[in-house]
């Protein structure tokens, strides 16, 4: 169990759709994603229903009792997309999966954003809801009052709307620190995930959750080497590229470097429209 990987979906998408950027995971490869991790004996579990069925091993294990022998694959998505209730649900309903899905609370109802009544709809149909914080913002920049304030009233607003604990926070953008950890676990998270790949140690405390986040390129040999515990030599190196530019740029030349690529971007499927 100490190898569990955690999985980190943002939207999805149709095969056809090239408006959406490297995070959009297409229609077709998500099925089929779900479909491996079914056939081949593994099952996709919240971190919620994680944590609950680790005790009960643990106790079954006590006791001389059989445990659940298939192997778990937690799966998160970040963001609130639509697309994760509307797609992704059934699809996870199909497997008997569970899932956590982290909502940023100002970005609740907005376009293309699920809104109250499908977000609670999540967990009456098994799902977990954690918090993608208040407004999405970098919480590094934050002082210690406006980051107590993010974060505290993001749990408390979860958990009024979904009638339920909330005890897990998506950090929002990648960037965290010491303090960012401090704060979350000094207004009741039990945990904390990052964008960082990597496996978690799950036989000691747990608090820093690192995650593989699902990239649209990433096809199914990718997916299995992740989930297999042995990601390829690219996947890992990219990702690890990925997080010490976070850390040796900071947030604010990261956040202008992607503005600008975003820019490009849309400047480039303008001129393929004409």
């Amino acid at each position: 169990m100490n190898k569990v990987p955690i999985l980190l979906y943002h939207d999805l998408c149709s095969e056809t759709d090239k408006t959406r950027n490297n995070f959009a995971v297409t229609w077709g490869r998500f099925k089929e994603q779900m479909e491996y991790l079914h056939q081949r004996g593994f099952v996709g579990v919240s971190l919620a229903k994680f944590m609950t069925d680790r005790l009960t091993a643990d106790e079954a294990a006590r006791k001389g009792l059989p445990a659940d022998s298939r192997r778990p694959v937690i799966l998160t998505f970040d963001d609130g997309d639509v697309s994760n209730y509307h797609f992704a649900l059934p699809v996870l309903k199909e497997k008997g999966f569970s899932a956590t899905f982290f909502v940023t609370i100002d970005e609740i109802g907005k376009k293309d954003r699920m809104d109250w009544p499908t977000i609670y709809d999540l967990g009456r149909q098994g799902m977990d809801v954690g918090s993608h914080g208040l407004t999405h913002t970098f919480l590094t920049a934050a002082s210690s009052y406006a980051l107590l304030n993010d974060l505290l009233a993001s749990k408390q607003v979860l958990e009024k709307y979904m009638r339920r604990r909330v005890d897990f926070l998506s950090v929002p953008q990648g960037f965290y620190n010491k303090h960012v950890l401090q704060i979350a676990r000094d207004v009741g998270f039990k945990a904390v995930c990052v964008s960082d790949a990597g496996y978690n140690d799950f036989s000691t405390e747990i608090f820093l959750l690192k995650r593989f986040t699902m990239r649209r390129h990433y096809g199914l040999k990718a997916f299995v080497s992740i989930v297999t515990g042995k990601p390829q030599v690219l996947v890992g190196g990219l990702e690890n590229v990925r997080a010490t530019l976070r850390r040796v740029l900071g947030y604010q030349v990261y956040d202008r470097m992607r503005r600008f690529y975003r820019r490009e971007k849309k400047r480039e499927d303008a001129s393929e429209v004409k």
